[in-house]
């Protein structure tokens, strides 16, 4: 019986700390991901047209603009 206790007493419970560092490892990888396959990925995005998203030709309109 006090064999059980002592088995029962050594699992592993993860801290705040072991929390936060795997959350920020997670995140950087996802970050790092994210733009790897946005650069790898850019020749097969399409084209959105500016009629379909006028927030978009607004923003293109004004940078035109200001150029």
């Amino acid at each position: 019986m006090a064999n059980k206790e002592t088995n029962e007493q050594k699992t592993w419970m993860p801290s705040i700390k072991w929390l936060c560092k795997s959350f920020l490892v997670i995140m950087v990888c996802l970050v790092i991901m994210f733009f790897a396959l946005n650069f790898l990925l850019k020749p097969y995005m399409r084209d959105i047209p500016s009629e379909i998203t006028p927030w978009l030709n607004n923003s293109q309109q004004q940078t035109e603009k200001g150029n």
